[in-house]
């Protein structure tokens, strides 16, 4: 049973595709605004949790996970999720201690684009 991974098996492009309906252009432009958006994104939800910010915390992980969706990063949205989750229950011992999963996937994601030589997508802004 084939996934569509690719060989770093972070992102499923194959299962981005099929929510753009094969638009490879879009693909394109979607992980150059996640390249863009989601670190400073991921930064903000790191402070938000140190203080204890539940409202943001909220916010952000639901913003994290619809862009790693898109993106087809399944697992980096799954934790995003549980942080989300966490922080609607006011659980900000267990969103932290999802977020130090989540780290780990992010790394994981923005290595493989990274790889790919997704960067260049928005090289043209320099």
């Amino acid at each position: 049973m084939g996934s569509g991974m690719n060989e770093q098996g972070q992102i499923d492009k194959g299962k981005a595709l099929k929510w753009l309906e094969g638009d490879e252009r879009m693909f394109v432009r979607i992980k150059a605004i996640f390249m863009k958006n989601v670190p400073p994104q991921v930064e903000q939800l790191k402070e938000c949790l140190a203080l204890g910010d539940t409202g943001s915390t909220e916010r952000l992980a639901h913003t994290i996970m619809g862009s790693s969706a898109m993106l087809g990063a399944s697992v980096m949205s799954s934790e995003a999720g549980n942080i989300e989750l966490s922080a609607i229950e006011g659980d900000m011992n267990a969103a932290r201690l999802h977020f130090a999963k989540f780290v780990g996937e992010y790394e994981k994601v923005m290595e493989e684009l990274f790889v790919e030589g997704g960067h260049d997508a928005y090289s043209g802004s320099r």
